[in-house]
C-alpha cells in the first residue's frame, strides 16, 4: 500500500517589535534554509498591540460548539477578561462587542437552565448531582460577569453562593485530600469575589492541610487573593 504526504511542511512563525516614534523601520526578512519553495508563502501582518495574537482564540472560543457548564463557564470568564480590552482594540475580524455581549447572555441563560435544586451544576443537564468543582467554576463565571456589568440572575448568583458556603458537606468523601483542599480554595477565592470573603475559613484551611507547605500552588494561588487584605 501507498501513504501519500500530500504536504510535508509546517508554519514558522516569527514576531518582532518595538516603537517607532518618527520615520520609518525596515526589517529584514530571510527565508529559511530548507523551505519548500514550491509550496506556502510568506505572509507579513502588524498590530499597534499583542493582543492582535488573541483574535484566532477569542474567535474559536465564541465559535466553540459543545456546551456543557463548564465549557460555558470557561467562555463567559474569557470573554469577561477581554471584553474592555477587545473593545478597545477594533479588529476586523473578532465579533463586535455587542455580539459578545449578547453571546454572554445566552450562555449565562443555558446555565440558568443547567442550575440544580441545591445551587449547584452537573456537566450536562439539571437534575443530576452537582460536581462540586464544576459548580464553583459555574460561580466563578457568574462572578466574573457580574464584575463586567452583564446581567446575571439574582436568584442564580445567590443560589450559587450558598452552594459555595456549603462546600465542604458536597465534596464526596471518596475525593483525595489534596482534591477537597484545591476545591475548598477555589470556592473561598469566588466567594471573595462575591464579597462573601471567608478569611477564617481560608486560614483553617491552611491549618487543617498542615500549613502553606502542604498545599498545591493552585491552591496558595487562591487562598492568597483570600487573604491578602485580612489583618491577622
Amino acid at each position: 500500500m501507498s501513504l501519500p504526504v500530500y504536504t510535508p511542511a509546517t508554519t514558522e512563525a516569527f514576531a518582532t517589535y518595538g516603537v517607532i516614534d518618527s520615520g520609518a523601520v525596515a526589517q529584514r526578512v530571510k527565508a529559511p534554509a530548507d523551505v519548500i519553495k514550491t509550496f506556502g508563502g510568506l505572509e507579513v501582518t502588524t498590530a499597534s498591540t499583542q493582543l492582535q495574537e488573541l483574535t484566532d482564540a477569542v474567535i474559536y472560543l465564541y465559535n466553540y460548539p459543545y456546551e456543557c457548564s463548564e465549557q460555558i463557564s470557561s467562555r463567559i470568564i474569557a470573554i469577561a477578561a477581554l471584553k474592555d480590552v477587545l473593545a478597545a482594540f477594533e479588529t476586523k475580524d473578532l465579533p463586535s462587542p455587542q455580539q459578545m455581549r449578547d453571546a454572554v447572555a445566552r450562555d449565562l441563560k443555558r446555565l440558568q437552565g443547567l442550575q440544580n435544586d441545591d445551587g449547584g451544576f452537573d456537566f450536562w443537564r439539571r437534575g443530576t448531582r452537582s460536581v462540586p468543582y464544576v459548580s464553583v467554576h459555574v460561580a466563578h463565571a457568574l462572578a466574573r460577569a457580574q464584575g463586567k456589568d452583564f446581567v446575571v440572575p439574582a436568584e442564580m448568583s445567590k443560589r450559587s453562593q450558598n452552594y459555595l458556603r456549603q462546600i465542604d458537606g458536597k465534596i464526596p468523601r471518596d475525593y483525595s485530600p489534596e482534591s477537597k483542599r484545591a476545591i475548598k480554595a477555589y470556592a473561598l477565592y469566588v466567594r471573595a469575589l462575591m464579597k462573601d470573603s471567608d478569611a477564617s475559613g481560608a486560614r483553617k484551611l491552611i491549618a487543617d492541610a498542615g500549613g502553606v507547605e502542604k498545599l498545591s500552588l493552585e491552591s496558595l494561588g487562591w487562598l492568597l487573593s483570600v487573604l491578602s487584605h485580612d489583618a491577622k
